[in-house]
């Protein structure tokens, strides 16, 4: 799945890992940035659901598209307890031992986002950034993180915020990237290449 995702990575459009909402409080596995906000949460046959209900109105809240990820043993009985616009994909290993996602449900877009969720995934200087450059007002020094993206929430329309968060991630996924660029014999190359293997031994 990570690495279809990686591969509709194109100018404008960015793969993050690993995403925290809501100030810490619920976290995506994978999401992908652009025009639309989507989140993929991935549960393997060893996974349960008993943080789904918090995670599914942490997502609404944030993303246009959803799609739950899992295997065979999760994929029916998915379908009775993630909302109607979530999507689900199913992953199966072949007899060759790779991994084959097959859609059960395709996701679709929904109306319950929240523009403070929305805001919530801005820094404080990344918020301050955006009053001034979108709103024209200069942030106070002692404003909070939580104050700003509250006023950013009420005063920007929410395509606008959307894109402007957008693209607060994107340039906060390549500033990453370039400063923790991992060397060839690093660790984290190799977790990431058994990073499916992980989420689903079938």
């Amino acid at each position: 799945m990570r690495a279809e995702l990686a591969a509709r990575v194109s100018i404008g459009i960015t793969l993050i890992e690993e995403l925290q909402l809501e100030r810490g409080r619920a976290r995506v596995d994978l999401a992908l940035v652009g025009k639309e906000l989507e989140a993929f949460e991935l549960k393997s046959d060893f996974d349960n659901f008993a943080r789904m209900h918090n995670q599914i109105h942490a997502y609404n809240r944030v993303f246009d598209k959803i799609t739950l990820v899992t295997g065979g043993a999760h994929a029916l009985a998915a379908t009775a307890v993630v909302p109607s616009w979530w999507g689900i994909v199913r992953i199966e290993r072949s007899a060759d031992g790779s991994l084959r996602s097959h859609v059960v449900r395709a996701a679709t877009s929904h109306d319950r986002q929240e523009p403070l969720s929305l805001a919530m995934l801005l820094w404080r200087d990344e918020a301050a950034e955006v009053l001034d450059t979108k709103v024209g007002h200069h942030s106070p020094k002692r404003a909070t993180r939580p104050q700003l993206q509250i006023q950013l929430a009420q005063t920007l329309d929410f395509s606008t915020l959307r894109e402007v968060v957008a693209a607060a991630l994107a340039q906060r996924d390549v500033s990453l990237k370039v400063r923790q660029r991992p060397s060839q014999d690093d660790d984290s190359l190799h977790r990431a290449a058994n990073c499916l293997d992980f989420h689903f031994q079938l």
